[in-house]
């Protein structure tokens, strides 16, 4: 029996995002260890080289089941509480956040949660293998817990804690970040960096159009941060945690207009698009393999095989403003991340913070019901 693991499932992967992820992985747990040397770290792959003297859990290369490779690490090592990271999330929370993380203790059963609705990364105490019982992924692990009977608490929603590495589109934001480690840099050298959305954010008067899964937390979050305009059409929240779909708005623009006229429409009124694409591809029912997802993101037409999506892809390269393009955490934590490092890099006023609306700066408990 171990007293506090800290696990992460990382998939195998050669793409760059899989790159990324080692590479956001290893940094996490460097700081980790930095903590604290005798800490239970454990890397849940089926690649067990590249890890140094991390302890490595094999899990199978194919038809990998998340809720299963978690029971099983559960049973058999038996942490009394568990730190939980899917790959890619979590780097950027500072040793400090860590280290208050580790050490949060209320009466149990309890788990702290980045996203309850859409989890990335949790602390649980205690971890019965029930939790983990048939889910095929983390996204429900927050509902899961709460079914249960743990005492559920979500930490404030920030870059450092919504940032997640699923599609090279938060990749363009987090490539602007100048104060990351050599290695992860090096894997995002080649990737299109997201300037232009980072200038449009903080310019008045410039205008921001966001499509997909987007919270209300983060149209707060803009409100209260952002000098640009934004428009947002927010539809299929829950699309993966909970299982849920309707037809989307967008879908319905699409059929209506076409794909040229679908982005000559977004454009209209934009000088930058970030769309969370994953949803109309599901509309269409097109779920191509992700190398070809990522090329599609990329705007890279020699990867992209269905011609749906070559049609579309070929209308965004001649929109008149930028589009970027990938999954539901380009319109999450990649816009958090987006709206903190462009103040950075901003001399000609310190920061826009409309007084009567503070940040959060305490765990929030959650009750569904």
């Amino acid at each position: 029996m171990v007293g506090t693991a800290c696990v992460v499932a990382v998939a195998v992967s050669s793409d760059i995002v899989g790159r990324a992820r080692v590479a956001a992985t290893k940094w996490l747990f460097s700081k980790l260890r930095h903590l604290d040397e005798e800490l239970g770290l454990f890397v849940l792959t089926p690649e067990r080289r590249g890890w140094g003297d991390l302890e490595i859990v094999p899990t199978p290369k194919r038809r990998f089941l998340w809720g299963d490779a978690l029971l099983s690490f559960v049973e058999r090592f038996r942490p009394r509480r568990l730190l939980y990271f899917s790959a890619g999330s979590g780097f950027l929370l500072g040793e400090r956040e860590l280290s208050h993380l580790l050490n949060l203790d209320f009466s149990e059963p309890f788990a702290v949660l980045n996203n309850f609705y859409s989890t990335d990364f949790a602390l649980i105490c205690p971890p019965r293998p029930e939790v983990f019982r048939g889910l095929t992924n983390d996204n429900a692990l927050g509902w899961r817990l709460w079914e249960l009977g743990y005492r559920c608490f979500e930490l404030p929603r920030n870059a450092r804690t919504q940032f997640d590495i699923d599609t090279p589109g938060e990749l363009q934001v987090l490539a602007c970040k100048l104060d990351l480690p050599d290695a992860l840099s090096e894997v995002l050298r080649p990737i299109p960096r997201a300037e232009a959305l980072l200038s449009a954010l903080v310019e008045p008067g410039k205008r921001v159009t966001l499509l997909g899964r987007v919270s209300g937390h983060l149209m707060r979050f803009l409100d209260r941060k952002a000098a640009c305009r934004t428009r947002v059409l927010s539809e299929a929240r829950g699309m993966k945690a909970e299982g849920r779909w309707e037809r989307p708005l967008i879908l319905s623009l699409y059929k209506a207009l076409g794909p040229k006229g679908l982005i000559d429409e977004l454009s209209q009124s934009a000088d930058a698009v970030v769309w969370d694409v994953r949803v109309l591809f599901a509309g269409l029912g097109i779920w191509p393999p992700p190398e070809e997802r990522f090329s599609f993101d990329l705007l890279d037409e020699v990867g992209v095989k269905d011609a749906v999506l070559l049609e579309l892809l070929r209308a965004i390269k001649d929109a008149r403003v930028p589009f970027l393009l990938g999954g539901h955490t380009l319109v999450s934590g990649a816009i958090y991340l987006a709206v903190e490092l462009a103040w950075r890099r901003t001399d000609w006023v310190k920061e826009l913070v409309r007084l009567e609306e503070g940040d959060e700066a305490e765990l929030v408990e959650i009750r569904p019901r």
